[in-house]
């Protein structure tokens, strides 16, 4: 019975060690540092898939504040492979603040294990600010062991906008 309890630990192990997820997968932000309310700023992300082994990454989505308007025809990405056989992402923005890189090709994700590529959408930045991290969640091809989806947020600096007197502006001109 005992050696029986030990072979099974060790499968139990032997399995998990092989795990297929996206455990430790992340998006971070690459550029912009710092904005400023009531502007337009490209921002560029980088999306890492940390899988061991099959676990391709299908979808990016990444969600900007309410009152943000992501701008979908400045989307893009970097391919990891230019290769006309190999799938690309489709990039859409659903509903003003969130941008999209879909997997809607059929295969088995776009970013395959242990891969990094960037993403990039301008954005145009509301005059008031609500809330200011951006919200990012990755979604797995379901192979293997969960997770098969990771959210998270980013913080970033926004640098406020200056009040302008009446007088201040006069000064300008004299």
């Amino acid at each position: 019975m005992r050696n029986l309890l030990i072979v099974v630990l060790v499968l139990a192990v032997a399995v998990s060690a092989g795990a297929r997820s996206i455990a430790d997968s992340y998006v971070e932000l690459v550029s912009p540092t710092a904005i400023s309310p009531g502007e337009t700023h490209t921002f560029t992300f980088g999306v890492y898939n940390a899988s061991t082994d099959a676990e391709w990454i299908t979808d990016v989505l990444i969600t900007f504040p309410d009152g943000w308007v992501a701008d979908e025809g400045s989307m893009s990405y970097v391919p990891i492979v230019p290769d006309p056989i190999r799938p690309s992402w489709d990039m859409l923005v659903p509903d003003g603040p969130t941008a999209m890189w879909l997997d809607n090709d059929g295969g088995y994700g776009e970013l395959w294990g242990d891969e990094y590529t960037t993403v990039s959408v301008d954005v145009a930045v509301a005059t008031q600010l609500y809330g200011i991290p951006i919200y990012w969640c990755l979604y797995g091809d379901i192979w293997g062991d969960p997770p098969h989806e990771l959210c998270g947020c980013i913080d970033f600096e926004v640098s406020p906008v200056e009040e302008q007197s009446w007088a201040s502006i006069k000064a300008l001109y004299r």
